[in-house]
């Protein structure tokens, strides 16, 4: 195996010019360009290069999905299942013909990727030497005890196991576990050969184990969030049993009806949001940012006397992070907007609205 590559994310800074950007002192627009600390790209801290090996335990469409992602990124790929390895080559297969159809990769680099990765039904063969395990094996605590013992039994604690599960506590996993602090949740969001999102959760675990975590995942070309608390839902089924809720009481109070309320999120809000997510959506609504916003408008968003105090509590910090972000939706009201607007055309088109 080749050794083991980690990154740092870097990125060069645009131009320094006049334009106005979200000030990270006071929440306001201002007329200077924030030097803030470089992210983006990656650079290699492993002089020696080569890729990294990702085992992944359990195989089912998230287990081959993920699998995909990482092989597509050129780093070194084993699958292990009970199964027949013939079986869950033909489960990878079809995920790879998903992406082919859908114009994601040709059929060419399909057939090379799917080639190049390797499948067993010995554990020991997958983990040994891996930079990264992925478990991926049916939501049973039991087993999933089980084979951490396993694995570990094999990998000592130079190895970190991240669990897809999206229901069960990282302590919980952990518990019992030969090394512990190696343990935590990569709660992938299905599609996962799609969708890029990675919910990583390990309140428990060392900040060096979070961190190989996110370096491990943007390897494979995912966009790693960290949940800090062992909360139901983690953070994005949290957010959705949120906007569940309010549909379904929409629809039992008879504000209106089921289609509806699913037009009323797909052609507004939900776009919106697709593209800028919810807290820098909201930001752009006014030109003071999220804390002029919280002035403005907290009294008629709130739904409870105790939200309108949230508001303002996380409105600086809202601002903070807003302006301390990457530059890849652009690092200006006016770069963000023409972002945001080149997406929304694209997404309409797909919907036949343009």
């Amino acid at each position: 195996m080749t050794e083991a590559r980690w990154y740092d994310r870097d990125e060069a800074l645009p131009g320094e010019g006049g334009a106005s950007v979200f000030s990270a002192r006071d929440g306001r627009i201002s007329a200077t360009l924030l030097h803030m600390d470089n992210k983006g790209t990656t650079r290699s801290k492993n002089t020696g290069g080569g890729s990294m090996k990702f085992a992944f335990v359990g195989t089912g469409m998230i287990g081959s999905g993920l699998a995909v992602n990482a092989a597509l990124r050129g780093q070194d790929v084993v699958l292990y299942d009970v199964a027949e390895p013939e079986t869950v080559k033909g489960t990878v297969g079809k995920v790879l013909d998903i992406l082919v159809e859908a114009g994601a990769v040709d059929r060419e680099r399909a057939d090379e990727t799917l080639s190049k990765m390797s499948f067993t039904k010995d554990l020991a063969e997958a983990v040994t030497g891996a930079d990264f395990v992925q478990e991926c094996v049916p939501e049973k605590l039991e087993l999933k005890h089980s084979t951490y013992r396993q694995i570990q039994e094999i990998c000592g604690d130079s190895t970190v196991i991240a669990s897809s599960t999206s229901g069960m506590f990282p302590s919980a996993l952990a518990e019992g576990a030969l090394y512990p602090e190696r343990i935590i949740v990569g709660h992938p969001y299905n599609p996962s050969y799609l969708l890029p999102l990675i919910e990583i959760c390990g309140p428990h675990a060392p900040q060096e184990t979070i961190d190989r975590a996110l370096e491990a995942y943007r390897a494979m070309g995912k966009e790693p969030v960290v949940c800090r608390k062992e909360v139901t839902g983690f953070i994005v089924n949290s957010l959705s049993w949120g906007v569940m809720d309010g549909a379904i009481d929409k629809v039992l109070d008879g504000v209106c009806d089921v289609e509806d309320v699913d037009k009323a999120i797909m052609y507004g809000p939900g776009l919106r949001m697709a593209v800028t997510g919810q807290l820098l959506t909201m930001s752009m609504g006014v030109q003071g940012g999220f804390r002029e916003m919280a002035e403005k408008y907290g009294k008629t968003a709130a739904r409870r006397p105790d939200q309108i105090e949230h508001y303002g509590q996380i409105a600086d910090g809202v601002d903070e992070e807003i302006a301390d972000r990457s530059g890849a939706q652009g690092r200006t009201v006016e770069e963000i907007t023409k972002f945001r607007d080149k997406a929304f055309v694209g997404l309409l088109k797909l919907q036949g609205k343009l």
